[in-house]
């Protein structure tokens, strides 16, 4: 079993003191960490000779001190003396390197090192950290940013602090004043004030400084503290123009921004000054949301927050998702069905469904229907439907049939209007068997 003496402990260790003659003894000692080095202290002139690194056998001297020294780089060293005359019934021992040292440099020359709040002195000091525990030093002087650190020694670790460090007071700062009042300052993710803050910049970098503010358009600036660039400001102000408004939608609703998709859910619009912003927001199964939001003296001023609720769509409840929406499907007509007797029965089946046929042509094979809308007025919905028959092929007697159904954008725009409607994936009830019966009949 090992003996652990304590970090830090001097002195004699002797709990039996017996002759002078008592015999040789040889020592057994470990170090840890494992790579530091246990030396002999030769008493003549205190200089170090090596026995090993990690573990060493330790042969007690008559006349001698007996007295080593456990060293590694950034540890503080340990000191121990074995006395010949005590008799060492377990001849095992660990020493413990427990205090970390980090040897801190700090430039410029006339700054102050603090340790733990304390001043220590300029130019370079050493650190102590003890196993469990912790440092913080800290680099001022007047006129600079300071620049703190903390050394951490977790108990049990050997994850140590840094051996040797440097500190440099290079930084510069700038005093940002932002306006309209209660505008927020920030750094990234993290606010430097209210109204006003001082920005630290880095030496050889630049610092983008976010000044935002509830309803207004956030407002960025750079500040390079670089060779070759202009100097960084001692002060800058910085005025919000714009606004920025809260879309929040029903989660998965899709936001658009003057046509172009924005975002899902929810979204901030942007909206420069003398401008206007088409929004739009759309889900399945819901009726779309329009709103045009403007920044102009002459117009008013937008919400700082809209909270969109979207009404049911009942065409939604009156149809199927469908493949065969808007896509040519090939019927072909059996063997046994003369050609008259085909196009009178794809004639019959379509106007089972719609009224009008704009075009018919047995000769070429040609079929399509007027437009058949069916509208909600509780909404503005508006579903349009028609179908096209061509001829694909003689022999064998081939059609493409395609029901063409679309869906009105904007519930306050004439459903005449061709720009008015986008292709729908889905079918009315009335329309959804269409093609099947052609398919079944025509067999």
């Amino acid at each position: 079993m090992k003996r652990f003496l304590p970090v830090g402990l001097l002195g004699v260790f002797a709990p039996t003191l017996l002759p002078a003659c008592l015999a040789a003894q040889t020592l057994e000692l470990t170090a840890s960490p494992s790579t530091a080095t246990i030396y002999r202290v030769k008493p003549q002139d205190n200089s170090l000779i090596p026995l090993g690194a990690g573990a060493a056998k330790f042969k007690l001297e008559k006349n001698d001190p007996n007295t080593i020294v456990v060293r590694q780089e950034g540890f503080r060293d340990v000191r121990r003396s074995f006395p010949k005359d005590v008799d060492y019934k377990d001849k095992q021992f660990t020493i413990f390197l427990s205090k970390r040292i980090v040897t801190v440099a700090a430039l410029p020359y006339d700054a102050t090192i603090y340790v733990n709040g304390e001043p220590r002195g300029q130019r370079q000091v050493e650190v102590e950290v003890d196993e469990g525990g912790s440092a913080t030093v800290e680099l001022r002087s007047p006129g600079f940013a300071p620049v703190k650190r903390v050394y951490r020694w977790e108990k049990g670790s050997t994850q140590y602090p840094v051996a040797n460090d440097r500190f440099e007071l290079v930084d510069r700062r700038v005093s940002v004043m932002a306006s309209p009042s209660g505008a927020e300052i920030y750094v990234g993710e993290s606010k430097m004030g209210d109204g006003d803050a001082d920005v630290v910049v880095a030496r050889g970098g630049c610092t983008t400084v976010r000044v935002q503010k509830a309803g207004w358009s956030p407002t960025e600036r750079q500040y390079c503290n670089k060779e070759g660039l202009p100097d960084t400001p001692a002060s800058d102000r910085v005025t919000l123009s714009g606004r920025l408004v809260s879309i929040n939608a029903p989660s998965g609703a899709r936001i658009f921004v003057n046509q172009k998709q924005a975002g899902t859910g929810s979204f901030a619009v942007k909206i420069a000054d003398g401008t206007c912003a088409k929004v739009r927001v759309e889900q399945p199964g819901f009726v779309s949301w329009d709103q045009e939001l403007c920044s102009q003296d002459n117009a008013p001023v937008p919400q700082l927050e809209y909270a969109v609720e979207l009404e049911p769509d009942e065409s939604y409840a009156a149809s199927v998702a469908s493949d065969q929406a808007n896509v040519n499907i090939t019927v072909e007509v059996g063997p046994k069905v003369l050609e008259v007797q085909a196009w009178k029965l794809l004639s019959s089946i379509v106007l089972g469904s719609f009224d009008i046929l704009e075009n018919s042509d047995s000769q070429t094979g040609y079929l399509r229907t007027a437009w058949q809308t069916k509208s909600w007025a509780a909404t503005g919905t508006v579903i349009r439907t028609r179908v096209i028959v061509k001829r694909q092929s003689d022999s064998p007697l081939r059609y493409v049939v395609k029901i063409v159904s679309e869906h009105n954008k904007d519930a306050r725009i004439s459903s005449s209007e061709d720009e008015n409607f986008y292709p729908w994936d889905r079918l009315l009830n009335s329309y959804k068997d269409m093609i099947s019966e052609m398919q079944a009949r025509l067999k």
